[in-house]
């Protein structure tokens, strides 16, 4: 997933005060982003942008981040449906199956007048992904696109978080990898790799939910 692919949305209409160039409108929702989850980049400046950004009034600089947060829960949906895409030719057993995509409505204080806004946000997704394609390429392919999403949810947030979910009867019957742990996206951030048991989930299947981390603070 391309960093938030923003370089179109961010000269629309809510950058009132014009684009100086794509790039650098690309990097200041990026930055945005990166305030409000508190993990700000060196290179942002304090307004939640690069130093060549363009400024705007309160409600601007919130639409913009808006419309950061609405690209982003297009692209996790975009990655979602590749994933899925990528296992349609294998036989139906063996296909990938996708879940709800959430969201969740955050608070974020204007860092000048503290005045909080509720903003949109992307929470998490999920696929079920069968054991029986386990060793395909196209099962490979569909867990890169995962793990992709899931590197780059943390390189905007802060941080994200792979759940596995899986049936009691698999984990007993050693057909799973139950190991947990932590690694880095390619932004030094921590993505974070869990194991849980579902009861309710039914054998031969693992359920992958991928969540980005919180945003917090100000914008």
């Amino acid at each position: 997933m391309k960093k938030l692919q923003l370089t179109v949305l961010a000269c629309a209409a809510t950058l009132l005060g014009g684009c100086a160039s794509l790039q650098e409108a690309s990097s200041s929702l990026s930055c945005m982003l990166s305030r409000a989850t508190n993990s700000a980049d060196p290179g942002c400046g304090p307004g939640g942008g690069p130093a060549t950004a363009v400024s705007g009034s309160q409600n601007e600089r919130f639409a913009r981040l808006q419309a950061a947060l609405d690209q982003e829960t297009q692209q996790a949906q975009n990655m979602q449906a590749q994933a899925v895409q990528a296992m349609q030719k294998l036989p139906a057993k063996q296909r990938a199956v996708a879940g709800p995509v959430q969201t969740r409505t955050v608070s974020i204080a204007d860092g000048q007048s503290g005045q909080a806004h509720q903003m949109r946000s992307f929470s998490a997704l999920t696929v079920e992904m069968p054991l029986a394609a386990k060793g395909r390429k196209e099962y490979t392919q569909a867990m890169t696109v995962l793990k992709e999403l899931a590197n780059e949810l943390a390189d905007n947030r802060g941080s994200s978080s792979i759940v596995v979910d899986q049936s009691d009867e698999d984990v007993r019957a050693g057909r799973v990898n139950t190991a947990t742990g932590t690694t880095q996206s390619k932004g030094g951030k921590p993505v974070t790799v869990i194991k849980k048991i579902d009861t309710g989930l039914p054998a031969g299947v693992e359920r992958y939910t991928i969540e980005a981390g919180e945003i917090r603070g100000k914008l």
